[in-house]
């Protein structure tokens, strides 16, 4: 929760969630794929929009029917951010240097492989990294401070997201309204085994049409 500012309506941006393979394409791809050097300009105009250590976040974040949590595993030496949705028994790897990402169902023990899109390499949740930032206050989430940054969406709209100083989003809201709120932040190192796909499942790859969302 925030500390001292007034709770904010949920807006869904997309719609997410769906027990299929296609859970969250459009809304988590451009919310975790980055890849490459991060740097803060000298006047600090620019925040580090992905995480510079081993994090495990669980967010609320907006649905079709209201707020649903979802639990985000960032590997730094690993180069890999394991995404737990809603939805039982499946989970996501997502590789933040090539930007392609494995789908693990559990149920019947398949991966299911596809391509990210060509995000830019510091966008965070449905912001173009090449668009220009405005600093602003500073807020209290789940127990972390972060400053707010000013920026605008790839459909232009304005877009205020809440980062650390070492690149973890905590907060997203536009038009007043919350896209996704950190409910806990752990940085204790990640095992390599939480990003590891199980080498018996069966490996399935998708028409080429539904590889790139």
């Amino acid at each position: 929760m925030i500390a001292g500012r007034p709770t904010a309506r949920w807006r869904a941006p997309i719609k997410i969630f769906k027990p299929t393979i296609a859970i969250s394409l459009a809304l988590l791809l451009p919310a975790v794929i980055a890849g490459g050097a991060q740097a803060e300009t000298s006047d600090a105009q620019a925040p580090l929009t992905q995480p510079t250590r081993d994090v495990d976040v669980v967010y609320m974040m907006a649905g079709p029917s209201g707020p649903l949590a979802q639990r985000m595993r960032w590997g730094i030496a690993a180069g890999k951010l394991r995404v737990d949705p809603p939805t039982p028994g499946m989970y996501v790897v997502i590789d933040t240097a090539t930007h392609n990402m494995q789908a693990v169902r559990e149920g019947d023990r398949s991966v299911v492989t596809m391509s990210g899109p060509q995000a830019a390499p510091q966008a965070f949740p449905g912001v173009a990294a090449s668009g220009g930032y405005q600093r602003g206050g500073a807020l209290n989430v789940a127990g972390l401070g972060c400053t707010q940054w000013k920026t605008r969406d790839t459909a232009g709209r304005q877009v205020l997201a809440c980062l650390t100083g070492d690149g973890v989003l905590l907060r997203a809201e536009a038009d007043s309204l919350v896209l996704l709120e950190a409910l806990s932040v752990d940085f204790a190192p990640l095992p390599d085994a939480v990003f590891r796909i199980p080498a018996d499942y069966r490996k399935i790859t998708p028409p080429v049409s539904q590889k790139r969302p």
